[in-house]
């Protein structure tokens, strides 16, 4: 719609409505009264009364015109549709949207500058020695013996027999060992001969870690024989002997296990008699020179087994 024939309806309107006014204050049938402001036929005398009346040189106050009509507010919208399908049951629950959870934030400690790490060290363990401790050991041994052979007798010398001995061993590079040996053959005159010895050794070993060991033996000890003359063919003199003397050699013992080891050594030996007899019937006598002596000297060899415990 517009706004100017809204305008002109409403000033047409407050113009008839001041008109309907004068004339109701007015008596009745008298003559309207001319307005000195207002010329003959004019519309709008009381504002100009109102307007002649305010001092000169100061601003009319006009009175403003109706506005408008406002048009009233919009109805609110109303409820959205839903539509239901027949059969399909509940509706679909709502959508729910899940917002991820923020970013996890690793803060790396700075890297300092450091000493290069040291090199591994691969643990080998060492190996077990195969002798123990305070160890004790029975030895069980064959040998034989070498005398040397005179020019005036009518037999090769030589004698052989076998023995046994205990040893015992506090460390390993070190041990005791005392041996009883039963020997059989010929002496140095030609002569039958069975002996009996007994000798305490001393044992070095040299290499105790290893299982071939080398060691060093040396002792004392004791001996009786029993000697028969029979270079006639025939027993003729029977003489008793005791000797005391000493030994030392070497040898190696092969050790196969911690209770097990086998042996082999060599010894030089030299004794004197020391029975009542040996000064009235001396044992050796040098045809050519007569000369006597009682001081005997050989080697033995020895070969056996000593078991651990």
């Amino acid at each position: 719609m517009s706004k100017r024939p809204l305008l002109f309806s409403s000033v047409l309107a407050s113009t008839l409505a001041v008109a309907g006014v004068a004339s109701a204050q007015q008596p009745p049938g008298a003559a309207p009264q001319a307005n000195p402001h207002c010329p003959p036929g004019s519309w709008f005398c009381a504002d100009t009364q109102q307007q002649s009346a305010a001092p000169a040189g100061q601003p009319v106050q006009l009175q403003p015109l109706p506005g408008p009509r406002e048009a009233p507010p919009p109805p609110p919208p109303g409820p959205p549709h839903t539509t239901y399908i027949y059969g399909a049951g509940a509706p679909p629950p709502p959508v729910v949207v899940y917002q991820p959870p923020p970013p996890v934030v690793v803060y790396e400690a700075p890297r300092y500058i450091q000493a290069p790490p040291p090199p591994v060290y691969y643990y080998q363990p060492r190996p077990q020695p195969l002798a123990r401790r305070n160890e004790w050991g029975l030895n069980l041994h064959v040998e034989g013996a070498a005398l040397g052979h005179s020019s005036y007798a009518s037999h090769d010398s030589g004698m052989g027999g076998l023995g046994f001995g205990l040893r015992y061993k506090p460390v390993p590079g070190f041990g005791l060992e005392a041996d009883l040996d039963f020997l059989g053959g010929r002496d140095y005159n030609g002569f039958r001969r069975d002996e009996t010895a007994f000798t305490i050794n001393a044992m070095v070993f040299l290499n105790p870690r290893s299982r071939a060991q080398f060691y060093l033996l040396g002792g004392f000890g004791w001996a009786g024989a029993h000697v028969v003359d029979d270079s006639a063919g025939y027993a003729t003199h029977a003489f008793d002997y005791s000797y005391f003397g000493g030994q030392g050699g070497l040898g190696m013992e092969f050790r196969i296990g911690k209770h097990f080891a086998l042996n082999l050594d060599a010894l030089a030996f030299i004794r004197e008699r020391i029975d009542a007899g040996a000064d009235q019937s001396p044992e050796f006598t040098d045809p050519t020179t007569g000369q006597t002596s009682n001081t005997s000297a050989g080697a033995l060899f020895r070969g056996g087994m000593t078991f651990y415990f």
